[in-house]
């Protein structure tokens, strides 16, 4: 079973739990600008791909700082009001996630009692399209120069050699580009992020395990 699957269980257990007694549990892992981020949303967001635990040591505290960050962002989407996406973008980008979902999640039962039904998804499905449509308006595309992306072709050789031959720059260059040019976006992303989270109120109450 992989860790995704054993935190939703944690979380189903623990609503489970609270229905029995007419009383809902759920842990509190952090307060983001006066709203929660509770246990059954790390579940959520590990079962959807809001977060990618594989590898991880604590599959929790990776979703926890993926929702965080989520909702620091979606702030900055709200601030600046840009215009709903359309319902057919939303529908695409819905089936998107329902395809991953059928790949991999428990029992649909599960799913309700971690809160994961059809309005919640498309809700994800909303927010993941407005974030990207933000995305692309601030950072738009960072375009290297050819020079770099020779370079960048040299560094990382392995990424551009089949079966332990390097391919010729001429067949590569077109994806050694756009892979400098991701990346060079994502970092930029990552620290206008790392910025927003410095600058956020944002109270961490999960202690990972191995810290405390």
């Amino acid at each position: 079973m992989v860790r995704w699957m054993v935190v939703a269980a944690m979380a189903v257990t623990a609503l489970g739990a609270g229905r029995a007694s007419a009383e809902v549990i759920d842990r509190i892992l952090a307060i983001v600008g006066g709203q929660v981020v509770t246990l059954s949303d790390a579940a959520v967001a590990l079962v959807v791909g809001i977060a990618d635990a594989r590898g991880a040591a604590d599959p929790v505290e990776t979703a926890m700082n993926a929702l965080i960050e989520r909702r620091l962002v979606l702030a900055e989407v709200d601030r600046y009001a840009l215009p709903e996406p359309a319902e057919a973008t939303v529908d695409r980008k819905l089936a998107d996630l329902c395809a991953g979902l059928a790949a991999r999640v428990p029992e649909a039962e599960t799913l309700a009692r971690i809160g994961l039904d059809d309005e919640r998804l498309r809700e994800i499905a909303r927010n993941d399209v407005r974030i990207a449509v933000y995305l692309e308006q601030r950072f738009g595309v960072v375009q290297p120069t050819d020079a770099e992306v020779q370079q960048y072709y040299r560094d990382h050789a392995a990424l551009f050699s089949r079966d332990g031959r390097l391919l010729p720059f001429a067949e590569v260059q077109a994806d050694a580009r756009a892979r400098l040019a991701a990346e060079r976006r994502q970092g930029l992303i990552d620290a206008w992020i790392a910025d927003l989270r410095r600058r956020a109120d944002v109270n961490v109450l999960y202690v990972s395990r191995g810290k405390g």
